[in-house]
């Protein structure tokens, strides 16, 4: 989850003449978050364990195909490889200082700078070994020339791990040594050097940790207002081929008649095939790094531009041409309101996200259920993969009559603290509540259920929530577009066990549905809830 995001305002004496040397300085750091402009590498979802950087030891081969694979996964998107080619070198190494800074600063528990810098050495090392990161860089293709770049590596590290640098500037002059050998010995782009250090660094901290370039940094901002430019759908890639799984009501993809299950073939002439996950979603956004070689503003991620998609409808024999015209979208983060069972008053909500205004919706939404005589309801948090902490306590004052909600810890100013449902807060429903998790649950979004279960106010229906019991805040870098997500709290429910790792259980357990019913009735978690609203006394697994 995400703390509100907050810029820092510190200010330190005045600096005199040194002033105009200020200004420069940062003028550089500037240009090094600017040419980072690109990339949409995202840290991948998983259970956070013990921190992974160990300064003191080698690599484990397990470990280091780790490094790998996340390498492979990080060059496999170009606009990070556009950003690195343009990277200077100096910049970057202000870059790196600063985002060190940050997260020796802020990180919720105590991180040594030699341990930024080892992780960093690491994962360079092991990018080297990754078949996508070659294929980025001509220079990288030569064996014999890196061999010897890595056993350069490899010696800095024997001297990274019995360093002890104090200062963030300390740490960027292992960043300068290792961009030296790799001109000396195999002639990368100095920025690919920097992102390795910068992405490798805090890749191994936690799971949610990370660099975040001028991209991901709007792609964070959209995920937290829920407005987007594109063309109204979700698209899945499976096997290199491309299907709709979600077409938004009133978006451009639903008005030019297409729908969950059609398959886009190609993208403004190019085949999907030919294209990986990353430029399709660039591609139908029309973000200016897709690389199509068009400047127009047809091929621009703005309100307005088009896209012509080759569509193949289920069960058509020959696929359709439609041109959609992108605009701006806001996403709901309450969906599918509806009375579930008339007989029995019974109404239902899917809440999806818990971006800004979701607690406004889900009042809204029951509201709406309330005019239609509801009795009892279900709230649905499958999949919900959480968003804003504010916003996970504000939806709890929907359903609670005060009191608190969660608590956090942390070792910086604010970062441990309890949160209570907010004093002017009113219950909009006080009737009986069954919420539906599954493993998909996660983060803010567990907040709500622990606290709706540990308050006596809901039985859970479903699976054990993911288990993600951490807040981060988004901290900009100084001058520049770039950021760091940082974990500054973990988090713990009202009686003081911690989320992370461990999750949510539910009262009544029901495995997930090999298939989706075609019917919401039909769907066994959605049955088990409206038994468990009618017998809330009793424990029981769902068959």
């Amino acid at each position: 989850m995400t703390a509100p995001s907050a810029d820092r305002a510190w200010h330190g004496p005045s600096l005199g003449r040194w002033g105009p040397l200020l200004a420069a300085f940062s003028a550089l750091l500037a240009a090094g978050c600017a040419v980072f402009s690109h990339g949409a590498y995202w840290v991948e979802s998983r259970r956070a364990g013990t921190r992974a950087v160990a300064a003191e030891a080698p690599l484990s081969p397990p470990v280091r195909a780790n490094l790998v694979a996340a390498a492979a996964r990080r060059w496999a998107d170009e606009g990070l490889a556009e950003s690195a080619r343009r990277m200077n070198g100096f910049a970057g190494r202000c870059v790196y200082a600063d985002a060190v800074r940050t997260v020796a600063w802020f990180y919720v528990e105590r991180v040594s700078y030699r341990d930024l810098v080892v992780a960093g050495l690491e994962s360079l090392r092991a990018a080297l070994e990754a078949p996508e990161f070659r294929a980025r860089f001509e220079a990288a293709r030569d064996e014999e020339r890196r061999a010897r770049f890595a056993e350069a590596l490899d010696i800095l590290l024997l001297k990274a791990r019995a360093a002890d640098p104090w200062f963030a500037f300390q740490a960027g002059e292992w960043l300068a040594v290792a961009m030296e050998k790799n001109r000396a010995l195999l002639g990368l782009p100095d920025g690919a050097v920097v992102a390795e250090f910068l992405f490798g660094a805090m890749d191994r901290l936690d799971p949610y940790t990370c660099f975040l370039t001028a991209e991901m940094q709007r792609a964070y901002e959209e995920q937290e207002s829920g407005r987007y430019t594109g063309i109204g759908a979700v698209v899945e890639v499976h096997g290199g081929r491309a299907f709709l799984v979600r077409v938004f009501e009133g978006g451009p993809a639903a008005e030019a008649g297409l729908a969950a299950g059609d398959e886009i073939l190609r993208i403004n002439d190019d085949p999907v095939a030919d294209l990986d996950p990353t430029e399709i979603a660039r591609r139908l956004r029309g973000d200016p790094s897709t690389g199509s070689g068009s400047p127009r503003a047809e091929s621009r991620g703005e309100s307005g531009s088009r896209v012509t998609l080759s569509v193949l409808t289920p069960g058509a024999e020959e696929p359709r041409t439609v041109t959609l015209v992108r605009r701006s979208i806001v996403l709901p983060a309450v969906r599918d309101v509806q009375v579930l069972d008339p007989e029995r008053g019974v109404g239902y909500l899917a809440l999806v996200d818990l971006r800004d205004g979701a607690e406004g919706e889900v009042r809204q939404a029951i509201r709406k259920l309330q005019k239609e005589g509801i009795q009892a309801l279900i709230l649905d948090l499958r999949d919900n993969p959480g968003g804003l902490l504010l916003s996970a306590v504000g939806v709890c004052g929907a359903f609670l009559d005060g009191g608190e909600v969660v608590r956090t810890r942390g070792r910086t100013l604010g970062a441990t603290w309890t949160y209570n449902v907010p004093w002017l807060a009113r219950p909009a429903w006080r009737g009986p509540l069954a919420v539906l998790v599954n493993e998909g649950t996660a983060s803010a979004a567990e907040v709500v259920a622990s606290a709706l279960e540990r308050r006596g106010r809901a039985r859970l229906v479903g699976e054990t929530t993911f288990g993600k019991g951490a807040a981060q805040i988004r901290l900009p870098l100084d001058w520049g577009r770039c950021a760091v997500s940082v974990t500054i709290a973990r988090v713990f429910d009202i009686e003081g066990e911690a989320l992370d790792g461990r999750g949510v259980a539910p009262a009544v357990r029901v495995p997930a549905a090999d298939e989706p019913p075609a019917l919401l009735r039909d769907d066994p978690a959605v049955r088990a809830a409206l038994e468990a609203l009618w017998a809330p006394a009793r424990d029981a697994d769902a068959p």
